[in-house]
């Protein structure tokens, strides 16, 4: 397994601090979500020196992969998030990037679960053919109405594997009580991509190994399954500001998970 952070954790940092910070504390991957304090990452990278070929050619020079590209689009929401779809698929190609995340959503007001399932699977089934054609596959991540593995499991099972998948999310299965083996077994042989974060029970977020989130257990049902891609330290500073910073998040995360993956015998890369 490879380790990697999303820029959650640090909404406003440039090139230099995030490079820096992956090189510094061992990190293979960086997953964008933020840039400099823009959600609109497309606009941001384009806005740069050299645009995405800069970008991503100070990312190869020292070893670091784009790993994701995390979109805000919500597959049951009215408009369906398409526009913003097309230009992130665009930008994962500049960038070198193979995933991009997409949530559920929630279920719209008036609406039944039925009908939002549908909506989100003709969604999902168009995002992952586009995606798909150029090489890429689109992620759903454990959240919202979708935080369940068996509804995201079902969402997959009308959209089919091709250009599709899922992002597992260690939080949300975990707080609706479902068992590490459980969401492996339901959701496992379609994960591409994790979020690994600590939290306590009532939901606070905690830095790794001090919430009640098992990770070491949630590690241990993916190596099992074989599970050879990133896991993604998710810190939410930029939604949560009183967190402590990436300063300290970001190497206590690495130094965590490093030794979980010695205890486990989980190789690296």
């Amino acid at each position: 397994m490879k380790l990697a952070f999303s820029t959650l954790a640090c909404p406003d940092w440039g090139l230099e601090e995030i490079l820096d910070t992956a090189r510094a504390n061992g990190y293979e991957g960086v997953e964008l979500r933020f840039y400099q304090g823009s959600l609109d990452l497309p606009r941001a990278v384009s806005a740069l020196p050299g645009g995405a070929r800069e970008f991503r050619r100070r990312f190869q020079r020292v070893g670091v992969a784009i790993c994701c590209l995390d979109t805000s689009i919500e597959l049951t929401a009215a408009n369906g998030g398409l526009g913003e779809g097309e230009q992130m698929i665009e930008l994962a190609l500049a960038l070198g990037a193979p995933y991009l995340r997409v949530f559920g959503g929630e279920t719209p007001a008036g609406e039944t679960e039925g009908r939002a399932l549908q909506r989100a699977s003709e969604r999902l089934a168009r995002l992952a053919r586009r995606a798909a054609q150029r090489g890429l596959r689109t992620l759903v991540e454990t959240h919202d109405a979708f935080s369940r593995s068996a509804r995201v499991a079902e969402l997959i099972s009308l959209v089919g594997n091709e250009g599709a998948g899922v992002l597992w999310d260690f939080q949300h299965p975990f707080r609706l009580q479902e068992s590490p083996p459980q969401t492996a077994r339901l959701i496992g042989s379609q994960t591409y991509h994790i979020h690994a974060k600590d939290a306590k029970r009532n939901g606070a977020l905690a830095l790794l190994g001090q919430g009640d989130i098992p990770l070491k257990d949630l590690l241990a049902e993916l190596h099992k399954l074989g599970y050879k891609e990133y896991v993604s330290f998710e810190w939410e500073k930029a939604w949560h500001p009183e967190l402590p910073a990436p300063e300290i998040a970001l190497p206590h995360a690495a130094r965590h998970l490093s030794e979980l993956f010695r205890e486990l015998g989980i190789p690296r890369g």
